[in-house]
This record gives structure tokens, sequence and C-alpha cells, in this order.
């Protein structure tokens, strides 16, 4: 895998993408001239034939486009699989051990709805799985976009996005015997708990000592003293100062042996760029790099490597 074999299927698809968009915007451009030249001359006939080739013209773009996305998916998906693999995965086996990547595989439905902390909606999709270790922090992670179904009164449906970001899980090889939930305020796909089901204890709202934190997260635990127990002031520093540094809302649960976290951020990582241009390899190691900074900056800035997460024994 090289940059001349990726160029040649960037090249390759651009071609092929811009012959459907020329087609399009020939269509669109003579309904445009009909239409003027109907009105200049106010020619009653031909401004009667203008509001059905108006229609005519959208709906043929409309097919052409759906066209282009049809007939351009396989150059579009070796596209991608080529870039992937020369960008993407070669950097996260620079940075990370015992990596396993997947851009066509996801973080597993399942694992967001075991929290019991998500709504998971009606359409799910996830991709570019990773997995692997850093500073000895076993991790996993993928980007996930959540949408629900809303109909209004009129009976029409539309589908809003609640969450659309990474979401990671980092593994320790301790097991907490309680549930801690830090959720930013207004993040919208929030499963506001009641009770954990695994051991069956009622969850409750409580306050930190940091009125600042308080203002910006809701905490909810099953036990105030165990859950100072992590959330420390050095703790809730750590969380603020990642809050400050990623845009989005941030979610994180400590449950059995795990840390999940969710960065809703309106982000695709590790996605290539539009293939109208030549790709600047300086570029995309930056864009790749900065996408890879957000997994070990959750571990960095809150220290997931400190003996408090390895201990077996409190």
């Amino acid at each position: 895998m090289n940059m001349e074999e990726l160029e040649r299927v960037r090249e390759k698809y651009a071609k092929k993408l811009l012959i459907f968009i020329s087609i399009g915007f020939g269509i669109f451009a003579l309904a445009i001239i009909i239409g003027m030249l109907a009105f200049t001359n106010i020619n009653s006939k031909l401004l009667s034939m203008v509001t059905p080739m108006a229609i005519t013209g959208f709906f043929m773009v409309v097919a052409i486009m759906i066209a282009a996305y049809l007939l351009t998916r396989k150059e579009a998906a070796a596209y991608r699989k080529i870039y992937k693999a020369y960008f993407v995965e070669r950097n996260l086996r620079q940075s990370f051990t015992d990596i396993y990547y997947n851009h066509e595989q996801g973080m597993p439905k399942e694992v967001l709805k075991s929290t019991d902390m998500m709504r998971t909606g009606d359409v799910y999709r996830s991709n570019d799985f990773t997995s692997g270790k850093y500073k000895d922090v076993a991790f996993s992670q993928a980007d996930v976009e959540i949408q629900e179904e809303h109909t209004d009164s009129d009976g029409d449906t539309t589908y809003v996005t609640i969450f659309k970001g990474r979401w990671m899980v980092f593994e320790f090889p301790k097991s907490f015997n309680f549930r801690l939930e830090v959720v930013q305020k207004w993040f919208n796909a929030h499963k506001k708990p009641s009770k954990d089901k695994t051991l069956n204890r009622k969850i409750e709202k409580i306050s930190t000592e940091s009125p600042t934190f308080n203002k910006k997260f809701n905490v909810y635990a099953e036990d105030g003293f165990e859950a100072y127990y992590i959330l420390d002031p050095a703790f809730i520093d750590h969380i603020e100062k990642l809050s400050e540094a990623y845009k989005g809302k941030l979610l994180l649960c400590f449950v059995d042996n795990r840390l999940h976290v969710g960065l809703n951020d309106k982000k695709d990582a590790f996605e290539p760029p539009h293939p109208f241009k030549p790709i600047d390899e300086k570029t995309e190691n930056q864009k790749v790099h900065a996408d890879i900074k957000t997994i070990t900056d959750f571990v960095d800035f809150l220290k997931l490597d400190r003996k408090l997460f390895k201990d077996t024994a409190k």
C-alpha cells in the first residue's frame, strides 16, 4: 500500500463522480436558461412549459445524484479502504500496542445498551472500530451515530440525531463494586438512571464540593462515599479540562471494570478528504494524529494508568 496507489484510486473515483455531477449541473443550467427565455420573451406557450420542465429537471437532477451515489459506491469503498489502511491503521500501529482496527466494523449497540445510561434510538450506525493498549490501559472505541424517529401531527416522519461522535471503553484489572455516572448537562442522549440492574442498588443524583462542576455536570451514584473514592478534586479538575479541550458534550460511566466515555461532538473521525484534489500526506497525517490524540487524551488527562485503577483491592 502506497501513496501512488491511493492517488490512482482517488483519481478514478473523482473522474467518475465528476461525470455525474457535470450532467446534473448541465440539466439544472438548461432548466434555468429555458425559464429565463420564457419570461424574457413573454411567450405564453413557452411559459406553460416552464413549470413541468422545472419539475422534470429537478427530479432528473435528483435521480442523477442518486445514480452517482449508487454507481460510484465501488470506487468510494476502494478509496476509503486504501486511505484508512495507509493513513489510519499505519498511524494507529505506531501509537498503540495490541492494535486491532476495522473501518467497516462498529461498536456493538449492546455495549451502549448494557450501560443503561444511553438511549440507543431507532437508527444506530457505527464504524472505525479500534482496540488496543495505551500506557498498558486496554481500550476500544468507534464512531457512533444515533437517531430517533419523530412523527408530527400530520404524520410526517423525520429522524433527529441525538448522538454523533466517539464511544470509548477503557478496561481495568480492577472491578468496581459500585456505579458512577458523570454527565455534562444538555447531553441529549442520556438515559437518567434509577437503579443498577446488576447490583440491584438505587442510583441517586449527588453533588460534589465544586459549585462550578455542579453547574456543568450531573453526577449519579449508588453510594456517595464510594463515588468520592474516584471523584476527588483532582479527578473533577481533569474532567473539566477535558470538557474545555473538546467541543461537544461528555458522558462518563464507571461500571464493573470499565469506564465508558461518550463524546458527542458531531464529528466522524478517521475520514478521508473529498476526492477532487490530490491528497496532502502531511495534512492527512496531522489530521489522523489529532483523531488518535482524542483517545490518548482521556488516558492522560484522567490518569487512567495510575495505581487507583490497577489495584484489585482498595
